[in-house]
Formats: C-alpha cells, sequence, structure tokens
C-alpha cells in the first residue's frame, strides 16, 4: 500500500487531528485513512448520473420552477 507524504501542516491543524483521533479511539494515521476514505465517497455508475439527468431536465424550464411554487 503505498503511503502519502504531506509537508507543512500548521501545528494546530495536527493538535485537532491528534485530539479527533484519540476521541474516535484511533491513531492519528488511522483516523486520517478513514477520513480520506470518507472524501472518496461512493461512485456514481453512468446509469446513475443518467437517471438523475433524466429526472432533473427540466428544472431550468420557468414554467416548471413557477407551477412548483403555486
Amino acid at each position: 500500500m503505498p503511503d502519502i507524504l504531506i509537508r507543512d501542516v500548521p501545528d494546530d491543524v495536527v493538535a485537532a487531528l491528534d485530539a479527533n483521533a484519540k476521541s474516535a479511539g484511533q491513531t492519528r494515521a488511522e483516523y486520517l485513512r478513514r477520513l480520506l476514505a470518507d472524501q472518496q465517497g461512493p461512485a456514481l455508475t453512468r446509469e446513475q448520473l443518467t437517471r438523475f439527468s433524466e429526472r432533473t431536465a427540466d428544472l431550468a424550464d420557468p414554467e416548471v420552477m413557477a407551477s412548483a411554487w403555486r
């Protein structure tokens, strides 16, 4: 598994990360791994994006938006 090195992280940021890790019962490394994994989020499929696009296509239509507020 590759490593990631981040230089010049301010002391107060490291302290906050350490405090958050400690309160979660994790090491700094584990806390950061989970934080990065959470930021990745689930991958969307082309089908999901197409379905979203189809369902929201009329949101730019002024009449549709006006009727939504009636």
